[in-house]
């Protein structure tokens, strides 16, 4: 196999699992297998990708004389370990999206469709980590997230699902339209330079990073590319649309918009604004400060009153989106050494997050089958019915919280640090604060599955009936991915030393100034 083949390889296993997945799905029998080779190929890419952790960084597709030569100084793509990082949390969170579908879509009768679906929307999430071009950003992120908007519309029978589809559709659509207009005002800029590359990453750092050449246009653009990412990290004020989604889209699709897709945005942030900008860190460090204080608080104020589960969780990532942005507040105000340590705590976050969402996610899907109900009320004496589901959401809660010695506690600790460190003392406090802020509705939860009579003893506190409750036999595929990912939330927080080693890698790979 040749270079280029081997560095490829990931990309190559989730085109081989989208097409062989389509073509199961011509025969009733044969489409029963999606599943198992979506598994599988998850597995197999995520592989590839960790063979090659610390590895060498390589450009590909840059030299227009030999398209596969990879040892040419630039290209559309990069392959490096900040890619590497966000394509293991994206094929973490395919593998467990994918074994918890197993028995979620069993029904289903287009199942080839769906994991086709699921494998695209991850194989576009892997080119926008690796990209160096901002077309092949844009061209990545709309492959990202059309199968996404198919996912979160797939039971169209729920009118609640179309709602949440259309909204989700909409919404994305304008933020593409954003970051298409800003593309194009870069690409007019960098092109009158007569640069041969007038969008390559390179290229348009160099080109926005003398300050004093300046023009509206310049603002323009930066503030089109801002929005437009904006959205997909959910950060206020471009968070509405998040909450509807996440509440109307079927659960397990939830959990892959909370631990995968929203990352997209934070990958590309880090690549053009924390690294690019650094001329203008003073700017954008504050830019970044002030929508964390508004994000983190936002979402922890208005999560207090929520009575869905869903919701809830939902808020709570609005939040968790402004903790990342502490960091990367910190990463634009700061020296090289803080800034890489900043990048990386925010990389720690956002894969740390991913794992603590997939499990609570995947909890609230047996939850409702269960006991047929979303709402929080509900979840009174879970314990006697689902005691390893409460141990399960307990665990997600209390990292999500940021209890030691779990996963959560670590990556907050060290974005707390990242602000300290770039002596951004006050707004570490704001973090500190907003945490201890969501001591209120996760330990709420957590007494009422655990202290609280269940339904049977207080039925007039709950939104269902006892008689529509029934025994729920857990199926292996969801043990499997809430046993999984509460392994690995624990393990996490009692070693985290090689995976921030491997993040702080990332971070010096981004050529931070």
């Amino acid at each position: 196999m040749s270079n280029i083949a081997i560095i490829l390889l990931p990309f190559l296993i989730l085109v081989g699992t989208t097409i062989l997945c389509l073509l199961l799905e011509a025969f009733t029998v044969a489409r029963r297998l999606s599943p198992p080779i979506t598994i599988i190929g998850g597995f197999l890419a995520l592989y590839s990708v960790i063979l090659s952790v610390n590895g060498d960084i390589t450009f590909l597709f840059g030299n227009p004389d030999d398209f596969l030569d990879i040892d040419f100084p630039t290209g559309l793509m990069v392959v490096d370990d900040f890619y590497r990082f966000f394509a293991i949390i994206f094929l973490i969170v395919l593998i467990f999206v994918a074994i918890s579908s197993t028995d979620y879509m069993k029904t289903d009768h287009n199942l080839g469709v769906y994991y086709s679906l699921l494998s695209l929307g991850t194989l576009g999430m892997l080119m926008l980590a690796a990209a160096n071009d901002l077309l092949l950003i844009f061209v990545a992120w709309e492959l990202a997230s059309l199968p996404v908007y198919s996912l979160a519309a797939y039971q169209k029978a729920r009118a609640e699902t179309s709602e949440s589809a259309l909204k989700f559709f909409l919404i994305g659509a304008m933020s593409s339209a954003f970051i298409l207009f800003g593309i194009s005002l870069v690409y007019g800029i960098t092109s009158s330079s007569g640069s041969t590359a007038p969008t390559n990453l390179a290229v348009v750092i160099a080109s926005f990073s003398d300050v004093s050449s300046f023009t509206p246009l310049h603002v323009l653009a930066l503030m089109f590319l801002f929005v437009g990412f904006g959205y997909k990290m959910a950060a206020v004020p471009f968070h509405a649309w998040a909450v509807d989604v996440y509440q109307g889209t079927p659960t397990v699709i939830t959990s892959y918009l909370a631990a995968g897709s929203k990352a997209m945005g934070f990958a590309a942030v880090m690549r053009i604004v924390v690294v690019g900008l650094k001329d203008l860190g003073e700017v954008w460090g504050m830019i970044f400060a002030f929508l964390a204080i508004l994000t983190m608080t936002l979402g922890n104020v208005v999560a207090l009153v929520q009575t869905n589960i869903k919701r809830m969780l939902a808020y709570s990532s609005i939040a968790h989106a402004g903790y990342i942005l502490i960091a990367l507040a910190a990463a634009a105000n700061a020296g090289y050494t803080v800034s890489r340590f900043s990048v990386a705590a925010a990389e720690f976050h956002i894969l740390t997050h991913a794992l603590m969402k997939i499990v609570a996610f995947t909890v609230v899907i047996v939850v409702s089958f269960s006991i047929g109900s979303e709402e929080i009320n509900d979840y009174a004496g879970l314990r006697k019915r689902h005691p390893w589901i409460v141990f399960a959401l307990t665990i997600a809660l209390l990292s999500l919280l940021g209890v030691p010695p779990l996963a959560g506690f670590i990556s907050k600790l060290l974005i707390f640090f990242s602000a300290i460190y770039a002596e951004l003392i006050w707004l570490a406090l704001i973090g500190v604060i907003n945490s201890a802020i969501s001591v209120y509705y996760y330990i709420r939860v957590i007494k009422l599955m655990i202290l609280d009579p269940p339904a049977e003893e207080l039925i007039e506190s709950h939104t269902v009936s006892v008689e529509s409750m029934r025994t729920y036999r857990i199926p292996m595929s969801y043990a499997m991915a809430i046993g999984i990912g509460v392994i690995l939330i624990i393990l996490i927080g009692v070693i985290p030393e090689a995976i921030f080693e491997f993040a702080m890698n990332g971070a010096e790979n981004l050529n931070i100034p």
